[in-house]
């Protein structure tokens, strides 16, 4: 395939710490592939070439963002994934990068410093901006380098659920993959180990419809509770209202949920590929060596998930209908 700029460079992380303006920072990726569970571990398997260890690190403003997008050869979204956590959205990605014809983001952080940081930073930026800005950095991850590349899937973060309607708006005919699986089973996972949004005020509370002080005190079981009441309060209000969605549930087996997903998304897998897919299963999604081991939950419903519990019952019958 033929070079264009910054073909393999891509936009890393936004510096939101200048005064007048914001400035974004590129990376050298040579010819990696984001094949890792998260994007995150991709992109710092490259700090290993030169241009990544220099000391001063090229960046542009973000109105470089918007110039190179322009430029790049790139995939539009095939579908973006939207998930609760821990519900089987980071295996789905990873039986997704095994093909070569796909490139998948995952949990891209530079994307979400561009829908959430900016808006919560002193920086005041028009919408219409922050529009082009969200599509030129999905455009700038979703380049072709290759020229092989067909498909590209955006794995978002499960606070994301919140851009809901402006990722819709943006790309109006792009398929929408929301995954869920019981709150319970959800919180033993974040107990054990916490993701961002399980801590309050890591992210920011506002985003959640939340005060700090209502909930910085909350223990932390609680807190996550709460979390997801705002993750599936959304889910309902979006299920059988997008023809252009399709909601899984984790307790359907990830199989199964992955054939549904090509059936929607008319994917054509090779059988080769497929029976990698297969093995890949049998792995934990974060850990690909390790072997996965999960016991089902059996006990009560605690009070303070019965809300949200009753919201996972309300959603699970309206998905299958």
């Amino acid at each position: 395939m033929e070079d264009y700029p910054l073909k393999d460079w891509i936009p890393y992380k936004l510096d939101l710490r200048g005064s007048e303006s914001i400035l974004c920072e590129w990376r050298y990726i040579a010819d990696k592939t984001f094949t890792e569970p998260f994007f995150q571990e991709s992109t710092s398997k490259c700090t290993v070439y030169q241009e990544n260890r220099k000391m001063f690190k090229p960046n542009t403003q973000l109105k470089g963002l918007v110039d190179f997008a322009n430029k790049v050869p790139a995939i539009e979204p095939t579908a973006f994934i939207f998930h609760v956590s821990r519900c089987g959205s980071t295996l789905l990605a990873q039986l997704l990068s095994l093909d070569p014809q796909h490139i998948v983001i995952s949990e891209a952080p530079i994307l979400d410093e561009v829908m959430r940081e900016i808006f919560f930073s002193k920086f005041e930026i028009e919408e219409e901006e922050m529009n082009v800005l969200i599509r030129s950095v999905i455009k700038l991850l979703g380049k072709k380098r290759t020229g092989h590349e067909k498909h590209l899937f955006v794995k978002l973060d499960s606070w994301h659920i919140f851009y809901y309607e402006k990722l819709r708006i943006l790309y109006p005919d792009t398929p929408f993959i929301f995954s869920y699986r019981r709150p319970d089973e959800v919180i033993r996972s974040q107990l054990k180990s916490p993701g961002m949004h399980a801590a309050p005020g890591v992210i920011q509370p506002a985003l959640f419809g939340y005060d700090l002080n209502d909930v910085l005190f909350l223990e932390r079981e609680v807190y996550i509770s709460r979390v997801l009441e705002k993750y599936f309060e959304n889910y309902l209000r979006i299920v059988g209202n997008d023809e252009k969605s399709i909601f899984v549930n984790y307790a359907d087996g990830i199989l199964p949920i992955f054939d549904r997903i090509v059936s929607f998304l008319n994917l054509d897998i090779e059988e080769t590929i497929k029976t990698k897919m297969i093995e890949r299963t049998h792995f934990h999604s974060k850990s690909p060596n390790t072997v996965f081991e999960e016991k089902p939950l059996e006990d009560e419903i605690p009070a303070y998930q019965q809300k949200v519990f009753k919201m996972y019952k309300l959603l699970e019958n309206k998905s299958k209908n």
